[in-house]
């Protein structure tokens, strides 16, 4: 089940009800920056932090960006229209802690743009910018995409789409699926953060995913149980309405044995491969399993590294004894274990995830090489 950010409900209503005594003439428009400081005089939000509200005028259908920055505090954003409903607010979409907002307006009028942070001690300067949004032409909202195997399309999440109950919108993309067939569904966007569900032919959920991809990113890897016609439904995590582009992508994934499935691998050598659902299981934890017999004896280097999850190098022997592990000898999250070895013995080297990160998935990069020395 998908989870529930309410928390910004009735920070906004009590901001809603003193808009009108706090405006104090303030007013941006599309293509202008201003700026001002949050001080102690300004009307504050309980056990939150003050706040300012400047007025924007804008037309029926405009998609407006509007960035609000500051090196003083953790700054964010909310927009309500003239009868106090909520169009949208954010707290990190921008630059680290800066916030960016995605709207498009449902009517032409007046326009509330409440700038405030989360921190309820902050003071000091900030700026807010309002300019024209560009996006790219996509399908008309609420209307049912296409995929194949291979393609990658953009979408765009605003009014007209469909919504999750009564959360956020969401796209549906539809793909023919091959039974036994598996495949890997990805959702990438630098608007929203990524929410990925797969129904199959009968309706039900088949797997959902947040962040199983770079950043908040979405991916879902899953096996056709049976043929038929299979849905992608692409969305914001949270019950937040967002508006934003997104690219979704569909390709087949190698099966999966469901078992350990083990590969043999000699010499000085470099694998890539990837963590991903159907991989074996040890614990709650993803893993791949590979088997290494050195020609000689002595020391063999072995890194694991990843920019996707905090890399565990596990080496045993043939029989599943454990005799080495490491996690962060590498660098940063990165493995290396250097470790003697019997000639023409085979040991079992084992990738996997570290702790909270257990069921992470994401690729990796796997060295072996002779000697004491690091892999370059």
């Amino acid at each position: 089940m998908r989870g529930r950010l309410v928390w910004f409900v009735p920070l906004l209503v009590v901001v809603a009800a003193s808009c009108q005594k706090s405006a104090s003439g303030r007013s941006v428009s599309v293509g202008k920056s201003v700026g001002d400081s949050l001080t102690s005089r300004d009307p504050a939000r309980q056990n939150r932090g003050p706040y300012q509200v400047w007025t924007l005028r804008g037309k029926k259908g405009q998609r407006l960006a509007i960035d609000m920055t500051s090196t003083a505090f953790d700054p964010f954003l909310a927009v309500r229209d003239a009868d106090g409903l909520l169009i949208g607010s954010d707290d990190d979409g921008g630059e680290g802690l800066n916030a960016q907002l995605h709207v498009i307006l449902p009517r032409a009028g007046t326009y509330r743009v409440i700038a405030t942070s989360i921190n309820g001690s902050a003071r000091g300067w900030y700026t807010l910018a309002v300019s024209e949004w560009a996006t790219p032409d996509v399908l008309p909202g609420g209307r049912e995409g296409a995929l194949n195997v291979g393609d990658a399309k953009t979408g765009l999440l605003e009014p007209g789409d469909e919504q999750a109950g009564d959360g956020p919108f969401q796209d549906r993309w539809a793909f023919q699926a091959r039974q036994g067939q598996r495949y890997r569904v990805e959702m990438s966007s630098s608007d929203l953060d990524s929410y990925l569900t797969i129904v199959g032919p009968d309706g039900q959920v088949v797997a959902a995913n947040d962040d199983a991809g770079n950043g908040r990113d979405a991916m879902v890897t899953f096996t056709a149980t049976t043929a038929g016609r299979y849905a992608a439904l692409a969305s914001n995590y949270g019950d937040q309405l967002r508006f934003g582009t997104y690219r979704v992508t569909l390709a087949e994934a190698a099966a999966a044995t469901g078992t350990a499935a083990i590969r043999e691998i000699g010499g000085d050598v470099t694998v890539e491969g990837r963590l991903e659902d159907g991989d074996s299981m040890m614990g709650n934890g993803l893993v791949d399993v590979y088997t290494y017999t050195p020609a000689h004896a002595g020391t063999v280097t072995i890194d694991l590294r990843s920019t996707e999850f905090d890399a565990l190098l596990t080496i045993e022997s043939e029989e599943g004894t454990e005799l080495a592990r490491d996690d962060d000898s590498g660098g940063e999250r990165n493995s290396r274990l250097t470790f003697t070895m019997s000639a023409g013995t085979r040991y079992r080297i084992r990738v996997g995830a570290f702790g909270s990160s257990q069921r992470s998935v994401g690729a990796y990069s796997l060295s072996v090489r002779a000697g004491g020395g690091p892999v370059a």
